[in-house]
């Protein structure tokens, strides 16, 4: 997967082409606050909104995650109207698939995840590149990515079965 998206993954903001749509992946959302994980990914957004290399932002993940996503970036500034929230986004597939109508778009979610997420959107036929959220060091990295292998592995799954 790495081979086939490499291209397409930037780790700064300066470096991304404007696209209509980011896609913000979810990941855990409490009561009072994002994850480490999904703070990092929703404020990447935001700063790719601010210096506006997209007008519109995909909040996916499940219900919970979504409006924790938005709220925290109304709070931040984005305007409620730019916000998308696609609550049906319950893993890394769904909220790709859901998000195909844009056509045109930066995902955004950590390294790790970044390579499986290029690979689905491109067999999906949507013109994506990535902008990495590695913000800082997580507690739990070393179960991320061996997560992801399995992962990246049910999504080739996914693909040819659907």
């Amino acid at each position: 997967m790495q081979i086939d998206t490499g291209g397409n993954i930037y780790d700064n903001i300066e470096n991304v082409p404007s696209k209509n749509v980011a896609l913000v992946l979810g990941a855990a959302a409490y009561p009072s606050r994002l994850s480490d994980i999904l703070q990092d990914r929703v404020d990447t957004a935001i700063e790719l909104y601010k210096d506006k290399k997209i007008s519109k932002i995909i909040m996916s993940g499940a219900p919970n995650e979504s409006d924790s996503m938005a709220k925290y970036a109304i709070d931040k500034g984005v305007q409620e109207n730019d916000i998308i929230k696609d609550i049906k986004g319950i893993n890394t597939f769904a909220s790709i698939q859901n998000a195909k109508n844009a056509k045109h778009m930066v995902i955004i979610t950590q390294s790790f995840h970044m390579p499986r997420a290029l690979f689905i959107a491109k067999h999906l036929g949507i013109d994506a590149v990535g902008l990495t959220s590695d913000k800082r060091e997580y507690a739990k990295s070393f179960e991320f990515k061996k997560r992801e292998i399995l992962a990246a592995s049910k999504a080739m799954m996914d693909l040819l079965l659907k």
